[in-house]
């Protein structure tokens, strides 16, 4: 199920539509631009590699967009007006990998780089030039504080960006580009 909100007054959400397939919570890597919503991965009830869009302006099902490279849950979204990433996740075991999208076209993920260390239930903000993944869970089960960057319409392994002030996993973050927020 896609609900959906208007920001401008209060109340309770809308339904949208659906995905095509069913995915848990907090599993699925968000991107948007301006004008489309992108889900990526997912788990529940098994692993998924599917990458699914919605065209915001309207109400309406999803639609598939193409794959990732490998079943993965938990893991970071983020993109600019034109290109999606979805970063790390766990495929069953804790991934470094970044991958891209055109958001425009639909078709497949294409390889990125790599992250600086393997982490899922990691988060990712954005602004149309950079994206940087923030903290997530590494593969000993520990949370991390680390967080890297990339510029987003280059492609190449991601860099150290700092560390937040504790670890943390399952993060909600935010945007400031696509006229929107991501999270």
């Amino acid at each position: 199920v896609i609900d959906y909100g208007d920001f401008a007054t209060v109340g309770n959400l809308t339904d949208f539509g659906d995905l095509t397939t069913a995915r848990g919570i907090g599993h699925v890597g968000p991107i948007n631009s301006s004008t489309r919503g992108i889900f990526a991965g997912g788990g529940y009830p098994s692993y998924q590699n599917v990458i699914d869009y919605i065209t915001i302006g309207s109400t309406g099902n999803a639609t598939d967009f193409g794959d990732l490279s490998t079943v993965r849950i938990a893991l970071a979204g983020a993109g600019s007006n034109t290109r999606g990433l979805v970063m790390g996740g766990l495929s069953p075991s804790a991934d470094n990998t970044i991958e891209y999208i055109t958001i425009a076209s639909t078709g497949n993920a294409t390889d990125f780089g790599d992250l600086t260390e393997s982490a899922y239930k990691t988060s990712g903000v954005c602004t149309n030039i950079r994206a940087v993944r923030t903290s997530g869970q590494t593969p000993s089960n520990n949370p991390t504080e680390v967080m890297d960057y990339v510029t987003i319409a280059s492609t190449g392994n991601a860099i150290d960006f700092g560390n937040a002030t504790i670890p943390r996993k399952y993060l909600g973050t935010s945007s400031d580009s696509h006229g929107g927020l991501q999270g």
